[in-house]
């Protein structure tokens, strides 16, 4: 984020013409009220064409009578389909008893009856009791005779078959006959005179009928143009629709843009703000440290000193927004440390002393010297006590403060370049800290700002969805 970062100006966002939307649909509107006016004039001639309501009533007995007698072709079919098939299964059966009864007896036997067999066996008994055969024709008639025995118990047993066979040829004759009076051709008869009555009437009715179906012709058609009316009507409403929720979307967009260029815009100041306050102590930071201190070093060993000159690189240089003023550089001369001399009492420049006593030594000060003692300026005391060097209370301690000076001097002058690259360090990390942090705070807002943005529009979703059920 740079200081030069500025919050854009709201786009305009264009909202749908409804004016426009209104003159489209006043345009479908007229011809809808066109086309339901020619539908009305439609319905009305339609209504005039009716069919007379005696012929009408012809027509619908015609076709009941129609439907009557189909339903008994219908019927009749059903019931010669069944004698059809009753006698068809007696058929089978009648098969089925002669084939039983040829295996029973044999195709091919000459004694088709009990009678016919007790005829046969009373020859044969003749034949015998006359004694005119020979042994051997005897033993061919005995054996004769039990064939014959035994196919007349043969026939005994298939006789109930005779019988159900004679009773089913009696059924077929009597289904045949019931099928001969099942006539279909009187039905059909009568089925061609009604149909035939029932399209001449049709026929009468025809030229009605094409007038009314020409007339439906038109209105389906004029049914059908409304529907594209009304097709186009909903589209543009659909249109404008699509278009007024892409505006509001637009809307709520450029509203959440704007709200995250706010909070942005104010992360920025408030950045801004912190980041001058660090550059202005990265500025003091890169001013070579103790610098302060040094000069006013020198500028107390110029004062005690009258060998010292002060080094011209050094001159004292105080930041802007310290508030120790600058100390005056003075040339001293070697007669200049002549004490003050006072008439009565001694003065000691003593920074222990309590405030009566300070009382004293302040009202002392302003005296004319009148021994071999001396004063210092205040503001030279306080410059001492600030370096925490020992303040001569005479001329014989003025060599020894002189040596805390120097000694001090040496120790900030030898410490200057490392303490000043520890203070840039200092200050840049802080930028960089800072740098960091708002870094976050600005992903923490857009963050945000985009799950704010993504609820809404799960929201909009939710609600088109249910307008949408609801259509």
């Amino acid at each position: 984020m740079s200081s030069t970062t500025t919050v854009k100006k709201q786009g305009f966002v264009k909202r749908p013409d409804v004016g426009a939307r209104d003159k489209k649909l006043d345009v479908l509107k007229s011809q809808l009220k066109k086309i339901d006016t020619e539908i009305a004039s439609l319905r009305k001639q339609i209504d005039q064409q009716q069919v007379a309501s005696g012929a009408q009533d012809q027509r619908s007995q015609l076709q009941n009578e129609l439907r009557g007698i189909i339903k008994t072709q219908s019927d009749l079919k059903s019931r010669r389909q069944a004698i059809h098939d009753q006698v068809k299964a007696l058929d089978a059966e009648l098969k089925r008893k002669k084939t039983q009864i040829g295996a029973k007896v044999g195709g091919k036997s000459q004694y088709q009856s009990v009678d016919d067999i007790e005829a046969r066996k009373r020859a044969i008994d003749a034949d015998i009791s006359s004694g005119e055969l020979s042994l051997v024709e005897e033993k061919l008639l005995v054996k004769e005779l039990q064939s014959l025995n035994k196919l007349a118990r043969d026939l005994q047993a298939i006789e109930p078959i005779r019988k159900s066979m004679e009773d089913d040829k009696s059924r077929i004759a009597a289904l045949k006959q019931e099928l001969n009076e099942l006539n279909p051709k009187e039905v059909s008869g009568k089925f061609e005179t009604t149909q035939k009555k029932l399209n001449d009437l049709q026929s009468k009715n025809q030229t009605l009928y094409d007038k009314r179906q020409t007339l439906f012709n038109k209105r389906s058609a004029l049914y059908k143009k409304r529907d594209e009316v009304y097709a186009q009507i909903s589209q543009i409403r659909s249109d404008f629709d699509n278009e007024f929720k892409a505006f509001k979307h637009k809307l709520e967009k450029e509203r959440l843009k704007r709200e995250e260029e706010q909070k942005l815009s104010k992360l920025l100041e408030e950045k801004d703000a912190v980041v001058g306050k660090l550059q202005e102590k990265l500025t003091h930071a890169r001013q070579p440290a103790f610098t302060y201190e040094i000069g006013a070093i020198e500028n107390v060993l110029c004062v005690l000193d009258p060998s010292y000159v002060k080094p011209a690189k050094h001159t004292l240089e105080v930041p802007a927004d310290s508030n120790v003023a600058k100390a005056p550089v003075r040339k001293v001369e070697a007669d200049d440390l002549v004490p003050i001399v006072k008439e009565k009492e001694e003065f000691f420049a003593m920074g222990t002393k309590s405030k009566k006593n300070k009382k004293k030594q302040g009202s002392s000060s302003q005296s004319p010297a009148s021994s071999g003692k001396f004063s210092l300026e205040p503001t030279m005391i306080a410059t001492l006590a600030e370096l925490d060097v020992t303040v001569p209370l005479n001329k014989e301690e003025v060599p020894k403060t002189i040596e805390q000076l120097r000694a001090k001097h040496e120790d900030f002058t030898a410490r200057q370049d490392e303490q000043t690259e520890k203070n840039i360090a200092e200050a840049e990390a802080k930028l960089k800290e800072l740098d960091l942090e708002y870094a976050k705070k600005e992903e923490n807002v857009r963050k945000e700002l985009e799950e704010k943005r993504a609820k809404e529009q799960e929201q909009e979703q939710e609600q088109g969805q249910t307008e949408q059920e609801e259509k």
